[in-house]
């Protein structure tokens, strides 16, 4: 890595640091070269502590070499601009201050993110000169003008943040060589989605956190630029304690139990992200204290929302939920990769942007979670209601998704049109199965396309874990399904789907697989150690235990793969599996499989007619099975 305080040419921000009173930061150069930039002026880490509390730690403060400024920040709740003493100084001596005060603001921000707050620098841009601050070029587009261009009307707070966005997000990126993007420790289109992730939330590209870190990193950005003082975890909580799981669960409407032709799903696109950004949910929003906004109830809920301001939190999810679907989703179904990179960077963010409300500190706030999951649980149920009104026959009913069966199309947009209307929502047509099989479980069903693709969902044939020969057992009988063109044809489908099973079950008991399809694969969720000296005798330990002792090392969230097998003792107990790698095909448990592959089918076979009926038969032979 080579030092150099006057190079002129430029280079990508990925990281920096702070080492006593110096700031390192660090460009990466098309030529693969990582250049560190010295700020020879001091900077200092800071907290911000209220007037009131000076007396408690001004001596200390000066004792310690800290420097206290008066500062004027808005207080997000109240708009009202308040002082505050900004405190200064090397870290140690800040934290030994923190310890005498009831309350510290910003304390939580990492040294450099407050560097780059104050020098209005942002990683991920490529930069002329080193330690300069960021300008963005002017990057707007016929399509950018044609997408947004009301919005400047409609909504223009949120129409600042998606321009500010996609301002930052559509700066020149540098060409990056495989062997750069290697040493840095991505490959190519890895190191292309991290450098997004960077700019859009002005975090180092080196940041290997977890989503909730780049949400919570997003919106400081947004209220330090617009000269807010970040409120305290306890802040954003409005006073309230963890309530755990918060209000109602997601609305999940039960299935009817059948085979349905012609079933189209309707999907709220971005549903959690759409609720917040059209409902103005956010943390200065909810339960405010304007005695005009209670009227402004949350459905099912006490709740109310503000209606004399824009929420901060709202803006936000809005502004980034419509620059993926109304510009980078869009272009990239047409073929730009590098616009389908940016929106699938920015649904990561988007999907947790209803979870990290509940538990992630420094976000949550009980009454702002629950409200988000009243509105949502109001969307799917209003638009049932409307679906039924309108002469549509609704089967099923998941969270953000409608399955309506054989509609016609002027009164799905009839629907569409009417949900649009009524709640600001969009409500759109996302898929459409040739042959649909619910069970009376929710969250489990069976979809097969035009094209006899299956789109199995929460179907125990399909897990992960399922044996392949089960799965195969599953796309064999999707094959007959597709080939379902009228009600008519159910009945044949069924005959057929029944000598399939027939014919597996002959399989298992003449011995007619390969040991590695009849594999159950898991997850080991503690460690060796754990697991020896642990009383459980699930099947998953078993077989970590037999691995042990072959002398293999296991580490906790590794993935075993097991075999069913005759009972045998081992180590004292009755072990019922063994690795897949350690059995012979004689040892396979076959009437176990059997027994499994049913079973697991049954969310399938019930539905078609197909159901276990009782026998005393420990054979379980196929006439004990079906009607």
């Amino acid at each position: 890595m080579s030092s150099d305080k006057f190079l002129n040419f430029g280079g990508l921000l990925i990281d920096g640091k702070i080492e006593k009173d110096r700031v390192k930061l660090y460009y990466i150069l098309e030529d693969g070269r990582l250049i560190e930039w010295v700020d020879e002026e001091k900077f200092y880490p800071y907290i911000y502590i209220s007037p009131e509390e000076e007396n408690k730690v001004l001596d200390e403060a000066k004792a310690l070499g800290c420097s206290i400024l008066s500062e004027f920040k808005k207080n997000l709740f109240s708009e009202k601009e308040d002082m505050y003493l900004k405190i200064s100084g090397e870290e140690e001596a800040l934290a030994k201050l923190k310890y005498r005060l009831n309350r510290v603001w910003e304390d939580e921000l990492p040294p450099i993110i407050k560097y780059v707050f104050e020098k209005n620098i942002r990683f991920g841009i490529q930069y002329e000169t080193f330690g300069e601050e960021y300008t963005p070029l002017n990057v707007e587009n016929h399509y950018f003008n044609e997408t947004f261009g009301n919005l400047l009307d409609e909504d223009p707070i949120k129409y600042y943040y998606v321009k500010r966005f996609f301002e930052a997000i559509e700066q020149p990126i540098p060409r990056i060589a495989e062997d750069v993007a290697r040493r840095l420790g991505y490959d190519k289109d890895r190191m292309l989605r991290a450098i997004y992730l960077s700019r859009i939330a002005n975090t180092p590209l080196a940041s290997r956190m977890p989503p909730s870190y780049f949400i919570k990193a997003l919106y400081y950005l947004c209220l330090k630029s617009e000269g807010y003082i970040i409120p305290t975890a306890e802040e954003f909580a409005r006073g309230e304690s963890s309530r755990g799981v918060y209000g109602k669960a997601a609305l999940v409407i039960a299935p009817e139990k059948g085979v349905f032709l012609n079933t189209y799903v309707l999907d709220y696109e971005s549903l959690y992200p759409s609720c917040i950004d059209v409902y103005n949910l956010s943390h200065e929003t909810i339960n405010c204290g304007h005695p005009e906004c209670r009227k402004n109830g949350v459905p099912e809920e006490k709740h109310h929302v503000c209606l004399l301001r824009r929420g901060k939190y709202s803006v936000l999810i809005g502004a980034l939920k419509d620059l993926r679907i109304k510009y980078y989703k869009r272009m990239g179904k047409d073929g730009d990769i590098r616009a389908k990179i940016v929106s699938d960077v920015l649904k990561n963010i988007l999907v947790i942007c209803y979870g990290v409300t509940i538990r992630i500190k420094g976000l949550a706030n009980p009454s702002l979670a629950e409200s988000i999951t009243a509105y949502a649980r109001n969307a799917l149920k209003t638009a049932w209601k409307i679906a039924i009104e309108e002469g549509l026959k609704p089967v099923y009913g998941d969270t953000d998704s409608l399955f309506i069966v054989n509609p016609e199309s002027k009164r799905v947009q009839t629907l569409v049109d009417r949900v649009k209307r009524e709640l600001g929502l969009d409500l759109a047509v996302d898929k459409k199965y040739k042959v649909c099989i619910f069970s009376k479980a929710k969250k489990a069903y069976l979809g097969i396309f035009e094209d006899g693709k299956i789109d199995p969902k929460g179907l125990a044939a399909y897990k992960s874990s399922t044996p392949t020969f089960v799965k195969k057992v599953l796309k064999e009988t999707a094959i007959e399904l597709s080939k379902i063109e009228s009600a008519d044809d159910i009945a044949k489908a069924r005959e057929r789907i029944n000598r399939i099973l027939e014919e597996r079950e002959k399989d298992i008991l003449q011995k007619r697989f390969e040991v590695e399809d009849m594999g159950f694969s898991v997850i080991l969720h503690k460690s060796s150690q754990e697991i020896l000296n642990s009383y459980v005798n699930a099947q998953s330990y078993q077989c970590a235990i037999q691995l042990i002792d072959a002398g293999i090392r296991l580490r906790k969230g590794q993935i075993i793969t097991f075999a069913k097998v005759k009972p045998f003792h081992y180590r004292g107990n009755k072990f019922t599996v063994k690795p897949i790698n350690f059995v012979k095909k004689d040892e396979i448990n076959l009437q176990d499989y059997i027994s499994n592959m049913h079973t697991m089918m049954a969310q399938i076979l019930e539905p078609l007619g197909l159901e276990k009926v009782g026998s005393k038969d420990r054979h379980m032979m196929l006439s004990n099975w079906f009607e």
